[in-house]
């Protein structure tokens, strides 16, 4: 299906899954507006063909403004904090942003009466299951700040689509990672796992394994890898579906491979691909880490048409190597 071009606000359009997902918009015809106060972001991945705007999404005023005078039809909503450890600490700074922010967005929107909204949910809504494979209808149970400000805006999603004919996805990120030939992780600190090991590879730094003793056949934790261009992939895929069917409602969705890779498997890859030998230092595993987690994909796979092209572990860390 060709999808008729769209006016979309990306928020934290000059992050890595935003710029990603803004260069895959562009290509697929859209117009994109980008909104990033730049404290994460970086103004040299946002793409030359889109428009781009300095400031907060939770401006409430500034954003009736913005999504009135550009004629925004779909907020694809990605800014937010997103360190883990960092929400632990701060937590009032993760509330106020991600949630008390994001509200006062979607207010915003509702005023002025843009009524499609797609928006980065995380993984970490489900916190620590015992569920091997996580679907969409397992109960949400963050366990950090981070994560609940994720599920706590699902929440209001849900209530805002059932009070203002509203139109909301939720993508359920789970660990993306890789590069496109635009976009590349640059997070300072990084605390993902595949740039981490990178590093190790490149700089010969011991890397710092936490586990294993896990009930898996390496001993070693897993997770689910998804490439960010199949990120990207699956917000446009979004944005065709909230365009054209009728009616209203919230949708959460998982977003991975759909496939798990240990740690073990993972620094193997990257020794393959790096030709470097990585140096392991074993600690205990940490409290509260699983096993196993490994996104269920087929709702997403039937309701948005998408499926992870680009998600194989090799693929992934063949990506990442130096151009």
């Amino acid at each position: 299906m060709t999808l008729e071009p769209r006016t979309i606000l990306v928020t934290g359009g000059a992050g890595y899954i935003g710029a990603a997902s803004a260069n895959a918009l562009i290509a697929a015809g859209h117009r994109v507006v980008i909104l990033d106060d730049l404290s994460a972001g970086h103004a040299d991945t946002i793409p030359n063909e889109a428009s781009s705007i300095v400031g907060s999404f939770a401006d409430g005023d500034r954003m009736q403004s913005l999504l009135r005078d550009a004629r925004i039809d779909t907020i694809l909503h990605i800014g937010a904090l997103s360190i883990v450890a960092e929400s632990v600490a701060q937590p009032e700074r993760y509330f106020k942003t991600n949630l008390v922010g994001s509200i006062a967005l979607l207010d915003a929107a509702i005023a002025v009466g843009v009524k499609r909204l797609i928006f980065s949910s995380s993984a970490a809504v489900y916190g620590a299951s015992s569920s091997n494979v996580l679907h969409e209808e397992l109960p949400l149970a963050p366990v950090n700040p981070y994560g609940a400000t994720k599920a706590a805006f699902e929440q209001v999603l849900r209530a805002y689509a059932a009070a203002h004919e509203l139109t909301a996805i939720a993508l359920r990120y789970f660990n993306v990672a890789g590069a496109t030939e635009q976009v590349s992780e640059r997070h300072h600190p990084e605390t993902h796992l595949l740039p981490r090991l990178m590093n190790a590879a490149q700089t010969g730094v011991p890397f710092e394994l936490y586990g294993s003793d896990y009930t898996t056949p390496d001993r070693t934790a897993i997770r689910d890898y998804v490439h960010v261009a199949d990120v990207a992939a699956a917000h446009v895929a979004a944005t065709e579906k909230v365009a054209t069917e009728g009616g209203h409602g919230f949708t959460a969705l998982n977003i991975g491979s759909g496939a798990g890779t240990s740690i073990r498997e993972a620094i193997k890859a990257i020794e393959k691909a790096s030709g470097a030998h990585i140096e392991v230092q074993e600690h205990p595993r940490r409290a509260g880490d699983p096993p196993r987690l490994v996104a269920d994909i087929s709702r997403a796979q039937s309701q948005l048409g998408w499926r992870p092209r680009q998600s194989d572990i090799n693929r992934i860390v063949k990506s990442l190597l130096p151009k």
